[in-house]
């Protein structure tokens, strides 16, 4: 009898729950469930960043799904294959690179502003180049985005990429 009063009384509760409430709950599951995956995603970027210091590009392009879309700082729209010759080029010329001060948030949705899985990311990248063996450093921003199976699908990066050659070239 008391299992029947108590579920009787559970039923009854979440009944009378208005559609606003209703609303609220799936608000708050789908911000807890966006926090949960950025929490996972913003591991991933982490080594990431960290594989791409090491020059460990085959196993950093292992977390990266083939269907990738690459937003260059460049400004240009471009895919795996572009992002596999951006990085190796980086490493080609470049040496020494360490990405610190990394601060990661989550993104969120356009339409709901609630976390969705994606990673935002700040920090600054420091680094020299192999000929002239001149140090740089560049503040750096990123928006990362993965799919369930973990794997990277979309990449934003915002540095001044045109700063470092004008460097280089009036040296």
């Amino acid at each position: 009898m008391k299992k029947t009063l108590f579920i009787l009384s559970m039923f009854l509760f979440i009944a009378c729950v208005s559609n606003d409430d209703k609303a609220k709950i799936d608000g708050a599951n789908q911000f807890v469930s966006g926090i949960e995956k950025f929490n996972t995603n913003k591991e991933l970027l982490n080594k990431h960043f960290d594989l791409f210091e090491e020059g460990n590009l085959e196993e950093m392009m292992s977390s990266m799904s083939e269907d990738l879309i690459w937003y260059s700082a460049n400004g240009d729209t471009l895919l795996k294959p572009d992002y596999v010759e951006g990085m190796s080029g980086w490493h080609s010329e470049f040496e020494n690179f360490k990405f610190t001060e990394r601060q990661y948030f989550p993104g969120v949705d356009d339409s709901l502003y609630l976390p969705n899985g994606s990673v935002r990311v700040y920090g600054i990248w420091k680094y020299n180049h192999k000929a002239t063996k001149m140090d740089f450093t560049t503040k750096y921003y990123g928006v990362a985005e993965f799919n369930d199976e973990g794997l990277q699908t979309v990449d934003y990066e915002y540095f001044d990429v045109g700063g470092i050659f004008l460097k280089l070239q009036a040296n």
